[in-house]
């Protein structure tokens, strides 16, 4: 009886172990000699600063191992490591973070998950992040220099852009360009027949519509000379609040009124929608 007391104890503890495991997503490592060496070799493409690698596996079936790997690269060297990538004769699909710097001091994160290998199809290797990164890579260096941007495909197939700002920031007129820009932006990542572009950053949530930069351009510009508006986000295309999609804005409480016509009068999209003015 002793016995099967402590068997029953022991295996409560260890589920209660495992189970933490579970919820904690701990990593167990996995390391082996060809991931050590794709390291290695893509630490010594031209143009890369640094690599970041960890190969593990999870609770509770502690197999189906994870390849993760993130590199910093300059733009110039983005080439050739995807040409590595797509190459490599390494077994198990990889999970790819590559950070690229460009001239103008612009980074662009860059994010794709992991690819089935098939030996027989080499863009099956590929790290698949939806759209011609870089076309797209160059094309921001040139749009928002110094800015720190990540591409991606959400939802419907849309382009998004994330301004990654590290620290608070007033205003979002530094992003104006990628309004401005907003087709070219789409035609270097070869989604020309899109025609929608989403941007998220701490001061500016948006989605444009296809035909609609010039307009927007305009409004966005005079909200923020003219009447002082240091944030704005739409919800188009994203969560109704109340049920209800709305425009949402900080701004001086004496330039409410100017605004809403501002809105009502630009024919976006938004142009019907409810605005709510935030504190600022």
């Amino acid at each position: 009886m002793s016995v099967l007391v402590l068997s029953i104890g022991g295996f409560a503890v260890g589920a209660v172990v495992v189970f933490g495991w579970m919820v904690n997503e701990t990593h167990f490592d996995r390391s082996t000699p060809e991931f050590d060496e794709f390291e290695r070799h893509v630490g010594n493409i031209s143009g890369v600063h640094s690599v970041d690698t960890e190969r593990w596996v999870e609770a509770p079936t502690f197999s189906d191992p994870t390849s993760w790997m993130s590199v910093t690269v300059e733009q110039a060297g983005l080439p050739g490591l995807l040409e590595a990538a797509c190459s490599t004769d390494y077994p198990d699909a990889i999970t790819w973070s590559i950070h690229v710097q460009t001239p103008a001091a612009t980074e662009v994160s860059l994010h794709a998950a992991p690819q089935a290998p098939n030996a027989g199809s080499r863009n099956a290797r590929c790290p698949d992040f939806g759209l011609d990164a870089v076309r797209l890579v160059s094309e921001l260096d040139r749009v928002v220099p110094g800015v720190a941007i990540q591409p991606a495909i959400w939802e419907e197939g849309r382009l998004s852009l994330v301004a990654l700002e590290r620290e608070p920031s007033t205003g979002f007129t530094h992003l104006l360009p990628l309004i401005e820009h907003a087709d070219e932006l789409l035609t270097a990542a070869g989604m020309a027949g899109n025609g929608e572009v989403e941007i998220n950053a701490m001061n500016l949530g948006l989605i444009l519509e296809s035909g609609e930069s010039d307009r927007y351009l305009a409004m966005l510009t005079e909200l923020a000379e003219d009447h002082a508006i240091s944030s704005y986000w739409a919800d188009g295309g994203g969560t109704p609040i109340d049920g209800v999609e709305k425009v949402q804005i900080v701004a001086p409480d004496h330039q409410h009124r100017a605004i809403e016509e501002a809105i009502r009068s630009s024919r976006l999209h938004i142009a019907g929608n409810p605005v709510r003015f935030l504190e600022q």
